[in-house]
């Protein structure tokens, strides 16, 4: 009987202190986090505890079932990690997904000897990889567990009850140890990180069909044991030749073959062997039938063809203990394979040579050829057991932490408060910009400043001038002008090389897998890569409508460079500009339609400063949630999170509908002042010096409104920038980097398993697509 071929840890693996970092550096500290440190720690020991003893497996007499429990409750616990944490699946800085949300994660290192070459060691960050190699542990201990058994059992066979207790063992084994191998096969076939090549579904398909095999085997030697009918057992015999014929041809797939091809053990020549041997031994159970229905010339003719099976498998032994399988270790599954040959070929030839004898000395039955015989059907009752992933433990300190789904619902949800602003903010300034340009179409404040004073400029409007001017005047604006511009050529420079990158990844890997066919195995790059590009789509969306509103902003700029150049020099220079009226001899009182169209000036000034107050205090409102306790508390109450964003937003209601009533109000204002200053203009007497003056005023209040607003935007625009690169791009960057690094070491490794391939057939070695040599595409396409 075969085992798994053992997998044993060859590095520190230090699984508690990145799991404690995290906690520390995520949870606010309080007792839970303590405990949840402590239980880490805790199931970091009894990892070590059972990598130890899978090297001590061989060694000494070990409680398998012991090692089983604790293996099974590190993939408890590590399952537990992956459902509630937010863990990586590459080494820090690396990564495959592009996740804007995960800002933390747990980083998690771990290294396993291959399975069939000791020798080789391969390194994984995935946690998904871990659970993997854990899985083909634990097959690999049933697997030692039912070999176990079973060889009790054949020592044992003096006490039937005492040996049939053995088989059952064995044959429950060998059955859990392959459902672990068929759900391992199903995790690795959903990884997209690179893996080890001892864990290859068909390598895991291989070892799954052969340990179903090997509990047929058991259930043929209990029937035998019970002296069932001989038909019985040559269908159960023919059902061990099929399924050792199922993993012989998961053996022959090219990587199976490249990989077993650098092993020790003979694997294919094993398998071959069963195959042969137990075809024979359901034609020997179906003589017996024959004889017993007095078939006589048939019986002879399923014996023949029955030593002819058994004498091709012991024709293999010879090439099995040849080369390096025999020389340098003497297994123990080749002696047994040679001792049960042996003994079935000696009771086959024994059997033909009686059957011969009588059948020409009484029956002279003539000897039919085997394809008119009728075949035997195979009856398998051996079948994998349903491996049950262990439940999460709802009782472990871990448990009380909020969970990485609940995290990542949070920081969603955060999210999407942050745009929600963002959009706010924006239509506050859209709606500040009405304002402005509603008014000075109709030349306010401009005509009323004109009328502050006969000869200099108004208070309010110098103190706005002259902060302007402290800031460094149209200078300032035209250097936040360039700023602006080249941060957008710098993000669409780093956008360009991501996408020029993934591009270049995308083309080299259709041409490898175009070169080579079936044998480029490696995952697609059009499968792996749609999450970096629905990134980049949504970073090129936003740069789009960057862009626009510079190159609007770059036009409002030139457009009002004349009334910005009027804010320059000292109040003196400026005002000395100023068309000069004559002084009344005495000062005339404001006029109801002046006041009021002042009152209504100041309320819409007051309108485009309250707008982003209030968006201040609803985000501040906001930032108090405790959102993660919030969705969880909903979650164990069943309530989706969809109903409990909607119960916090409405806490926000009071803020908003305000922001809806100062729309209305600003809409109301705005008709109020055209009519008013239609009433205030017709109730002014003729002055062609004062409409100089007012024409004055209003450019200089047109090149006060440009230069705040165009400030305004500009430095929004190098924060978005600023913000778009330190979020999006340069981490999707540096991610897609550390993707084409890992994908040039599977490049690697698969151009090393063809390299094998075709000098093992003597074919030159392949050279990669689009070099210059002609011939190397023949051989890579052949």
């Amino acid at each position: 009987m075969l085992t798994c071929g053992v997998k044993l840890c060859t590095g520190h693996t230090n699984i508690a202190k990145p799991v404690q970092s995290y906690i520390r550096s995520v949870y606010k500290s309080n007792g839970n986090t303590h405990e949840a440190e402590k239980y880490a720690m805790e199931k970091h020991r009894q990892r070590a505890q059972f990598v130890g003893g899978l090297k001590e497996l061989d060694k000494k007499v070990t409680n398998i079932d012991a090692l089983l429990k604790e293996g099974t409750s590190y993939y408890q616990y590590l399952r537990g990690l992956t459902t509630r944490f937010r863990v990586s699946t590459s080494q820090a800085g690396w990564g495959y997904s592009l996740n804007p949300f995960a800002q933390k994660s747990i980083y998690l290192q771990f290294s396993w000897s291959d399975a069939y070459q000791e020798g080789v060691k391969f390194q994984s960050f995935d946690p998904q990889h871990e659970k993997a190699s854990l899985l083909y542990i634990l097959a690999h201990l049933q697997s030692v567990k039912a070999r176990r058994a079973h060889a009790a059992a054949s020592k044992t066979r003096e006490d039937e009850a005492k040996s049939t207790e053995e088989i059952k063992t064995a044959l429950h084994a060998f059955q859990s140890a392959a459902g672990i191998l068929e759900f391992a096969a199903e995790i690795v076939g959903k990884i997209n990180t690179p893996k080890s090549p001892d864990i290859n579904v068909k390598l895991l398909s291989m070892q799954a069909e052969t340990m179903v095999a090997q509990a047929q085997e058991c259930v043929f030697d209990a029937c035998l044991a019970k002296k069932v009918k001989a038909g019985s057992l040559a269908a159960l015999a023919k059902g061990c030749a099929e399924k050792y014929t199922k993993a012989k041809e998961f053996s022959d797939c090219y990587h199976s073959t490249q990989w077993l091809a650098r092993t020790k053990y003979p694997w294919k020549l094993h398998l071959r062997h069963k195959i042969l041997c137990w075809e024979a031994t359901a034609l020997y159970h179906q003589s017996a039938a024959l004889n017993k229905a007095e078939k006589h010339g048939p019986e002879i003719a399923a014996l023949m063809a029955a030593k002819a099976n058994v004498q091709a498998a012991r024709a293999l032994e010879k090439e099995m203990r040849r080369g390096s399988w025999g020389t340098r270790l003497k297994f123990v599954e080749l002696g047994a394979l040679e001792k049960s040959s042996l003994i079935l070929e000696k009771t086959i030839v024994k059997r033909l040579d009686l059957a011969e004898k009588e059948n020409e000395a009484i029956y002279h039955e003539r000897v039919p050829s085997l394809k008119k015989m009728e075949k035997i059907e195979a009856n398998l009752l051996a079948k994998p057991s349903a491996f049950a992933e262990p439940p999460l433990n709802t009782e472990s300190p871990l448990a009380l932490l909020v969970p990485a789904a609940i995290q990542e619902v949070a920081l969603r949800f955060r999210q999407e408060l942050k745009e929600d602003y963002k959009m706010r903010r924006r239509d506050a300034e859209t709606k500040a910009e009405e304002i402005r340009t509603a008014l000075q179409l109709l030349n306010l404040p401009a005509a009323l400043d004109a009328r502050e004073g006969t000869q200099g400029i108004p208070d309010q409007l110098w103190a706005r001038i002259q902060e302007i001017q402290a800031k460094g005047g149209s200078g300032h604006v035209d250097a936040l002008l360039k700023q602006v511009l080249t941060a957008q050529d710098k993000a669409w420079e780093i956008y360009n090389a991501t996408k020029g990158t993934l591009d270049n990844e995308l083309q080299e890997d259709e041409k490898l897998r175009s070169a080579y066919g079936g044998r480029w195995t490696r995952a697609p790059s059009k499968e792996i890569t749609a999450d970096f590009l629905s990134q980049l789509t949504t970073v090129e969306g936003y740069l789009k409508r960057a862009a626009s509103a510079d190159e609007k902003l770059g036009i409002k700029r030139k457009k009002e460079d004349a009334s910005m150049q009027m804010l320059k020099g000292s109040r003196a220079d400026i005002e000395a500009n100023v068309p000069k009226v004559k002084t009344p001899s005495e000062k005339k009182d404001e006029s109801p339609e002046e006041k009021t169209l002042k009152e209504d000036l100041e309320q819409l000034n007051k309108i485009i400063a309250a707008r982003p107050k209030i968006i201040d205090l609803a985000e501040e409102k906001s930032n108090e949630w405790e959102l993660e306790v919030a969705f969880l508390e909903d979650d164990r109450k069943r309530v989706d999170s969809e109903e409990t964003k909607i119960r916090l937003n409405s806490s926000l209601d009071i803020y908003f509908t305000k922001l809806k009533q100062i729309d209305d109000r600003q809409l109301e204002l705005l008709q109020q002042v055209e009519k008013k200053n239609e009433a205030w203009k017709k109730s002014l007497e003729s002055d062609p010096q004062m409409a100089k003056r007012s024409e004055y005023f209003g450019k200089l209040n047109s090149g006060v409104e440009a230069t705040e607003s165009i400030t305004n935007n500009l430095l929004q625009g190098l924060k978005f920038y600023g913000d778009c690169m330190a979020e999006y791009l340069n981490p999707l960057h540096q991610k897609v980097k550390d993707f084409v690094v890992a994908r040039e070491y599977e490049k690697k490794m698969h151009m090393d398993q063809i390299t094998r391939a075709l000098a093992a057939v003597g074919q030159a070695k392949p050279m990669l697509p689009g070099n210059n040599n002609n011939n190397s595409n023949n051989n890579a396409s052949s």
